[in-house]
């Protein structure tokens, strides 16, 4: 298939929606999963306290699962865009640039993901209910969650197309935990504050694999175009359904908080 004839597969409007659809009801079961645990651990504080405990830690728990979504999809966003770069450009002038630069062109691609993060949690919803600190650590178990897809894309689809990029991120992640003059309580504080997103990161995993089992199920979801960026637009009808239920304030409705005025 070429380009167009895969544009034309993802923008019938009717599938569209569908999917939408879909990608709605995912994230509102993950969303009311997080909410009930957070209540359950809520019932053991004080009398008074206990609302407000349960308002913040669940908005707090259910912002970080947001997040996760949204650092999946940026790094998956570059990856997809260098993958169909050097699929569908055979030849020509930019294809000899491309080859000659695309290590250069892929760092340059990291510092864009970045940026891709910072527009989505910052601007398309913003985040206030978790802090700095919060957000590097989602981050960082934002990597090991794009690494555990492209170890499931090699062994369940018996695809080796990615295993450069599964080792470049492994030493990404490497990277975070031992760099020059670090000591060993920083390395310490770092790794257990990622252990701390494990949850929401397997949350966030679980909520990928039901779109990519339903999208591939129905056809949608082409293997053909990569599994990488099928997984992709997967995150992309997340990112929609995500910016459609902050906005609506309907999480608000489960927990008694609000987002305006945050501390």
């Amino acid at each position: 298939m070429t380009l167009q004839e895969y544009l034309d597969h993802y923008l019938v409007w009717q599938d569209m929606l569908k999917f939408l659809l879909i990608a709605l009801g995912a994230l509102m079961g993950c969303i009311l999963v997080i909410i009930i645990f957070v209540r359950a651990v809520a019932a053991f504080a004080s009398g008074g306290y206990k609302k407000s405990l349960f308002s913040k830690k669940a908005l707090n728990a259910v912002q970080r699962f947001y997040d996760i979504i949204f650092s999946g999809a940026s790094i998956l966003s570059f990856l997809s865009i260098f993958y169909l770069i050097d699929r569908f450009v055979e030849a020509g002038e930019f294809r000899d640039f491309w080859d000659a630069h695309k290590d250069f062109i892929l760092l340059l691609m990291i510092v864009l993901s970045i940026v891709f993060n910072n527009i989505l949690d910052r601007i398309l919803v913003p985040l206030r209910k978790i802090t700095r600190s919060e957000m590097a650590s989602v981050r960082l178990a934002g990597m090991l969650y794009v690494i555990l897809i492209f170890i499931y894309i090699k062994y369940v689809y018996e695809n080796n197309n990615y295993d450069g990029f599964i080792m470049y991120f492994l030493g990404l992640m490497v990277g975070r935990f031992v760099y020059f003059d670090v000591s060993f309580r920083e390395s310490l504080k770092t790794l257990k504050d990622g252990m701390m997103q494990i949850p929401i990161m397997i949350m966030g995993l679980g909520c990928t694999a039901f779109m990519c089992y339903i999208g591939f199920g129905s056809k949608y979801l082409l293997i053909s175009n990569g599994v990488l960026v099928s997984t992709f637009i997967a995150h992309i009808f997340l990112i929609a359904g995500i910016f459609i239920i902050h906005h609506s304030h309907i999480v608000l409705l489960f927990t008694g908080g609000r987002y305006k005025g945050d501390d």
